[in-house]
């Protein structure tokens, strides 16, 4: 059995376990004055976007995609043979079961890993074994075929930057998450020259490095100095600057569940499938092997994740944190049959060492550079530090933040705490989160850099706030610093998600009404409305947000155009016992 799935960079390390107040806040400093924007509609904007967000296909001996029950075989999204672990494991497991004992389980487990994962296998010096056809098209939004266009678009909601200066001058780069980062380097440097500058006439371009696309920039900057000439714009969204702490943990063996028996038992899998009581029985089942034996299996298959799903693929490297890198390195590329990948990995790590260097330089030139950064959401919990650590959930925060610091999960920068003024010592700039939270001074763009609290990494595309300021910030001459709309785009905000908003009005607009009585209707219409009003707010403020969405979802079931999803008075009956006999047995084995 295959499943494929649209993940983000945590869900191959999910598989450990798996198989493997007003948002701007009262003091932020707002201008009176109204901004008025200038666009640029002359200048073209690339994309360069995040994990997730392009497809890839494996393909046969003759260079066809390989078809399979869902459509083809595909790199991205990520195709698992679940089976192949499970062939692969149950006999072991089985006889573990019965000997209490580590009955070859973690080797197989390891294995199985290697198995599940079959469509990344790459030889030693990085190369898929498979070929692989990763689509990256040589023309603008504008011609891309409607299916295409509908899909990127789908992976970023950016029609407005397109209607602002025009799809002949909006280029979507595509590459592989997976992939190589020196060679899709490579391709972004020809895609600008070969495909950007020829077709639209243009002397320079604006790029918008996204998550992942983050560490293309890295490279991009040190390996062609050339091209910082011909930047006119830098646009980051959530970039993996200093790469995320879940592949530095997954690399370096420091996954929680190997430390903390709560995080094992307790936490993982209700964060990963919810408050159900299906999990709490899993949670007890995994009770069954001896916490020796199962721990070490589940390091077999965290080991098996790692060798085929990072080991050879560089691009996973460079999300390797430097503070990692030294140890990682030592466990997985000191032997010289991969030294074609580390020679690549250390040209990587050699770029992100000269960013600061190469980002003055590209200042020095002209260019603007802006950033979108996120916090107050815990790494998932495979990470050891997921309780204290500050992030977006897949990205450590002070990675796309570039060395901004931030307190602790839970806590604040202390009373009294002074602004260090590292890269921003003008008394007139206040760049601490009024929640105490964050010194954006000791980032390297204190001036530049907006944060949203509270907002998790993969929901971003549909955090309309960020998507606009993002927008403004590619095309509006008139807008350079955090200070520029402030009124509008303050630097620091709250986080939102407007997918089930969306999703909840598209539901009343193909309902069939002539059923609904006129109260219930304009309960619905008022509740639609008190959501379009908030929309037009760029000042997020969350818990009136989720109100309003909470509103909307409640009237649509009340005029019956909505099932009612929520549990039963059973079902929250059966959950609470399950719950209290997982604590139970947890406490039976001295776990809490």
């Amino acid at each position: 059995m295959k499943i494929k799935r649209l993940i983000s960079a945590m869900l191959v390390l999910v598989m450990v376990l798996s198989v493997f107040s007003v948002a701007a806040y009262a003091d932020s400093p707002v201008k009176a004055s109204e901004h008025i924007a200038d666009y640029d509609t002359e200048t073209p904007v690339i994309l360069v976007h995040g994990m997730s967000q392009n497809d890839t296909y494996m393909l046969d001996e003759n260079g066809e995609r390989i078809p399979d029950d869902n459509g083809y075989v595909t790199g991205w999204p990520l195709e698992i043979d679940i089976m192949a672990l499970v062939k692969e494991a149950l006999p072991e497991l089985l006889l573990s079961i019965i000997t209490r004992r580590d009955m070859g389980l973690t080797d197989a487990m390891r294995q199985g890993a290697y198995n599940a994962l079959y469509v990344l296998h790459k030889d030693n010096k990085g190369n898929y074994l498979t070929e692989v056809e990763v689509p990256c098209y040589e023309c603008p939004m504008s011609e891309l075929d409607p299916k295409v266009k509908e899909a990127y678009y789908g992976f970023l909601p950016v029609q407005e930057l397109g209607e602002i200066i025009g799809e002949d001058n909006l280029y979507y780069f595509g590459y592989d998450s997976f992939g190589d980062v020196i060679g899709e380097t490579d391709k972004l440097h020809n895609y600008i020259h070969n495909v950007v500058l020829p077709q639209t006439g243009a002397e320079k371009v604006k790029i918008c490095y996204i998550s992942l696309g983050g560490t293309i920039a890295v490279n991009h900057f040190d390996t062609y100095p050339e091209d910082l000439d011909i930047i006119d714009k830098v646009v980051f969204i959530a970039p993996a600057i200093d790469g995320s702490n879940i592949i530095g943990d997954l690399l370096t063996n420091n996954l929680s569940v190997f430390y903390d028996d709560n995080v094992l038992y307790e936490e993982l899998l209700v964060s990963l499938m919810g408050d159900t009581p299906v999990t709490y029985l899993l949670n007890m089942v995994l009770r069954i092997l001896p916490d020796a034996v199962l721990k070490s299996a589940l390091g077999g298959l965290a080991e098996g994740v790692a060798d085929v799903g990072v080991r050879r693929t560089t691009i996973m490297w460079a999300l390797c944190p430097t503070a990692y890198y030294p140890e990682a390195k030592a466990k997985w590329l000191s032997d010289p049959e991969y030294s074609v990948i580390l020679e690549k990995v250390e040209h990587f790590m050699k770029a992100r060492a000269n960013f600061e260097k190469n980002l003055r330089t590209l200042q020095s030139k002209g260019a603007e550079v802006m950033n979108v950064c996120c916090y107050d959401v815990p790494l998932v919990a495979l990470c050891k530090d997921y309780k204290k650590t500050n992030a977006d959930k897949i990205i450590h925060a002070a990675s796309p933040a570039m060395g901004t610091t931030f307190a602790d999960l839970g806590t604040t920068l202390g009373e009294g705490y002074k602004a260090k003024g590292t890269y921003c010592s003008n008394p007139e700039h206040n760049h601490l989160s009024p929640d105490g939270v964050v010194d954006a001074t000791t980032g390297l763009l204190p001036c530049t850099t907006w944060f949203f609290k509270g907002q998790a990494h993969e929901q971003l595309p549909n955090n309309d706030v960020v998507l606009k300021l993002a927008i403004r910030a590619m095309t509006d001459n008139n807008m350079h610093d955090v200070y520029s709309n402030s009124a509008e785009y303050p630097q620091f905000n709250e986080g939102r998600n407007i997918k089930n908003a969306k999703l909840y009005i598209a539901a009343w607009e193909e309902a069939d009404k002539s059923s609904i009585s006129a109260d219930k209707k304009a309960a619905v219409e008022a509740a639609i409305a008190e959501i379009y009003s908030q929309l037009d707010e760029t000042i997020v403020d969350s818990e009136k947000w989720l109100a309003a969405e909470k509103a909307l979802k409640n009237a649509l079931i009340d005029a019956g155009v909505m099932e009612n999803d929520a549990p039963s008075k059973f079902e929250e009956i059966v959950n609470v016992i399950m719950k209290t006999a997982n604590q139970k047995v947890n406490r039976l084995y001295e776990i809490i």
